[in-house]
């Protein structure tokens, strides 16, 4: 079962990584944002958070996406028309592309920043 893991973004820094029952011993208010532990891991060993952003590798050319939460589908198209066949929906943490949505789930990305630091 993977861990119940949280950071916080004040508006300044990201706190340290914290369990969802010492969510009473933090100052939360309506002004901070709450990031959560996807349960996976980058290549070095860091932890994946909501809002992270991640990459293949950390060469310039590489696709940077921030990984999100919510619903979403990846469609595939087919045919010269570019005709939709299936659709596969999501629920939980995605990235809105399906390679990288593969490799941040085999644990074969990098972290190159997050949406809060590196807008």
């Amino acid at each position: 079962m993977r861990e119940f893991k949280f950071k916080f973004w004040n508006g300044l820094v990201i706190s340290k990584p914290f369990f969802i029952n010492d969510v009473v011993n933090q100052n939360i208010n309506e002004n901070i944002n709450i990031l959560q532990y996807t349960g996976l891991k980058d290549k070095c060993g860091r932890e994946i958070y909501e809002g992270d952003i991640i990459a293949i590798n950390n060469e310039k050319v590489s696709l940077k996406l921030p990984v999100k939460f919510g619903k979403y589908g990846f469609s595939k198209y087919i045919g010269e028309c570019g005709e939709l066949s299936d659709s596969t929906e999501i629920y939980g943490f995605y990235v809105e592309n399906e390679y990288l949505y593969i490799q941040m789930l085999n644990e074969n990305v990098v972290i190159v920043g997050n949406i809060y630091e590196n807008p």
